[in-house]
């Protein structure tokens, strides 16, 4: 297929971005740099981004917007969901409340990648933490969905090693997730309290043991039920279709791409997002950059604010 999108550079560059959040209310970008503890938002309309950090937070691993609470998300720091209030501009956000916590035995785990499904609620993939050793060698991480009703963060599935992207596709009840550490996708079904059932592997990027050389991170479906996977050390994102063919890559100049999902006005821009930092030392620019595709010939789906009990 001709390669005929375009690829523009966002900076400021970020250690670790990801969670990248399209807001249709604000037009605006949100995502966090992890490592480092900091959130964003690129403004459509300004073009600029405005950039914030937080008080007593290790990690910023996430952020989505709370339905009906103006400034306020929920963000993860380590084993913690938090509230915060952030007017968008400020360059200092504040923790409102702390929302669940993983609890001791989790200590040596840490939240990765979040995100609302199309009801409303938030689930949540966890990982070793970096300070406990190597994530591609122990599975100790677990999918989670928090319950408002009780505060409680509901265990989905387990055993797992690096948890990244998520996605739903409403019109066939599927979930789709992301484990880095054995690079493949998951498939699940959802049932009515949103509890994820009879997974499977749905597509695995090393079918014959083969590693391709990079692993799947985060990723976003468009309105046709095709998966968007960022590729980390591959320098791309790829299309997989629901026939489960890859049909499309578009390359971003930065090796270590983390998360993508679809933005703009019309909700056909297609925002990537990089990481500048690795253990090799850092990248040089424009790696951490978030990029905007535009002529990606699909549209993809609104996404969804948390919805939170008073």
């Amino acid at each position: 297929m001709a390669e005929s999108y375009r690829v523009d550079t966002i900076p400021p560059y970020t250690e670790l971005g990801e969670g990248p959040h399209w807001d249709i209310a604000r037009q605006s970008l949100y995502y966090v740099s992890l490592s480092n503890a900091l959130i964003y938002r690129w403004d459509y309309r300004e073009g600029k981004v405005y950039s914030a950090s937080i008080d007593g937070i290790r990690f910023a691993t996430f952020i989505v917007p709370v339905k009906g609470k103006q400034d306020c998300f929920v963000i993860g720091d380590t084993i913690r969901l938090l509230m915060i209030r952030w007017d968008g501009k400020a360059s200092k956000a504040s923790i409102v409340r702390e929302l669940a916590c993983l609890g001791p035995e989790q200590v040596d785990n840490r939240f990765n990648d979040g995100k609302v499904d199309p009801w409303g609620r938030l689930y949540i993939g966890s990982m070793l933490n970096e300070s406990a050793g190597s994530a591609f060698e122990k599975a100790s991480g677990a999918l989670w969905r928090y319950c408002d009703r009780t505060g409680q963060l509901v265990e989905q599935d387990r055993n797992m090693y690096i948890s990244n992207g998520l996605a739903w596709n409403r019109v066939t009840n599927k979930f789709y997730f992301v484990d880095s550490g054995v690079n493949h996708i998951k498939e699940y079904d959802i049932d009515l309290d949103g509890n994820l059932i009879n997974p499977k592997i749905w597509y695995d990027f090393k079918p014959d043991g083969v590693d391709p050389g990079f692993f799947a991170d985060g990723m976003t479906i468009d309105s046709e039920g095709n998966l968007y996977v960022a590729c980390f050390n591959g320098y791309k994102v790829v299309k997989i279709s629901p026939e489960k063919k890859i049909v499309q890559e578009f390359k971003v100049p930065a090796k270590q791409v983390t998360s993508t999902t679809f933005g703009g006005p019309k909700l056909d821009d297609l925002f990537v997002t990089t990481a500048a930092k690795n253990f090799a030392g850092p990248q040089e620019e424009p790696a951490g950059a978030v990029f905007k595709i535009s002529s990606v010939g699909a549209k993809g789906l609104a996404m969804n604010e948390v919805i939170l009990k008073d």
